[in-house]
C-alpha cells in the first residue's frame, strides 16, 4: 500500500503492517509551507489504511532529517503579518502527528533542527543515527520554537534542559539526545530507517486494537490529572476485555504458542 497522489516532497509507502512517510525536499528537507500540507496530506491518508499498525517518518538524503522551516518564507511572513496563522498551521500538522491513532516513530540521521526537532517531538519514539545532531536554534533568528517545542521538549526532557537548549539554541549529539531522554535508541550511522522499521515490525506485531487503545488512552490521560486519566485507562480496558484480542493473546500464553494478531 502506498500514497497514491502524486507530490513534490512527501509519500508514504506501507509493508507488514508499519507505514513509513518520507519527506524527500533536497538539500536538507526544509519544512516550506507547501512540505508541511503534504505532510498533512500524507497523514490522512495512513490513518485510513486500517492495515497500518505503526508510522516511521524519515527525511530522505542522510544529511538531515530536517533542518526546519525554509526561512526564505520569513520576509513574506513579516511583510504579511502572518506569523499567527504561520504557527496555527504549524500547530495543527504537528498535533494532527502527535495525537496519530497508531504509535509513530522519528527514524532521524543528519541535522534534526528547529521545526525538524519539533516534528520529531510529535512522534511518540525517535531514533537517531550515532552522527546525528538535534536542536532549537531559533533564538539565533530571534524567534523561538513556535511549532511545538516549547510545550512538548519540557514535558520529555524536563524542564531545565529544555529550557537550557531553547535558550541557547545550541544542538546535542545523538549520545548526549540519548543521556537526557531526548531519544529512545541510537543507530550506527546510516541505520536509523532500518532501525525505526525493525523497531515498528516489533510493535506492528501486535494487536492493531490493542496500539490503538492504548495510544490513545496514553495521549488523552497525559493531558489530565493522575485521577481523571486513570478513569480513562479504566473505560478502555473494561471494553477491551471484551474484544478477540484479548480472547486471542490470553488463549496464546495458556496453549505456550504466538498470538496470532
Amino acid at each position: 500500500m502506498s500514497g497514491k497522489t502524486a507530490r513534490q516532497f512527501v509519500q508514504w509507502s506501507a509493508e507488514g503492517g508499519v507505514a513509513t512517510l518520507v519527506v524527500d525536499r533536497p538539500p536538507l528537507n526544509a519544512l516550506s509551507y507547501q512540505a508541511k500540507e503534504e505532510i498533512a496530506a500524507c497523514l490522512e491518508e495512513v490513518a485510513a489504511d486500517s492495515a497500518v499498525r505503526c508510522l516511521v517518518v524519515f527525511g530522505a538524503g542522510g544529511r538531515a532529517f530536517s533542518v526546519g522551516s525554509d526561512i526564505k518564507e520569513f520576509p513574506e511572513v513579516t511583510a504579511r503579518r502572518l506569523g499567527r496563522q504561520r504557527a496555527a498551521h504549524e500547530h495543527a500538522v504537528y498535533n494532527r502527528l502527535d495525537f496519530f491513532p497508531v504509535p509513530t516513530i522519528a527514524a532521524i540521521e543528519g541535522h534534526c533542527l528547529g521545526g525538524g526537532l519539533e516534528l520529531a517531538l510529535a512522534c511518540d519514539l525517535r531514533v537517531a543515527g550515532e552522527t546525528s545532531r538535534l536542536g532549537l536554534p531559533e533564538v539565533k533568528l530571534g524567534v523561538f520554537p513556535g511549532g511545538g517545542g516549547t510545550e512538548r521538549l519540557p514535558r520529555l526532557i524536563g524542564e531545565a534542559r529544555a529550557r537550557e537548549l531553547i535558550y541557547t539554541g545550541e544542538p546535542v549529539d545523538a549520545r548526549e539526545a540519548w543521556r537526557i531522554g531526548l531519544v529512545n535508541r541510537v543507530a550506527p550511522a546510516g541505520r536509523a530507517l532500518g532501525v525505526a522499521q525493525e523497531l515498528g515490525r516489533t510493535i506492528a506485531s501486535r494487536s492493531a486494537l490493542t496500539l490503538r487503545t492504548v495510544k490513545a488512552v496514553m495521549d488523552r490521560g497525559l493531558h489530565m490529572d493522575l485521577l481523571e486519566a486513570e478513569q480513562v485507562a479504566i473505560e478502555a480496558i473494561s471494553e477491551l476485555f471484551q474484544s478477540e484480542a484479548v480472547q486471542e493473546g490470553v488463549a496464546a500464553f495458556l496453549e505456550k504458542r504466538p498470538p496470532r494478531f
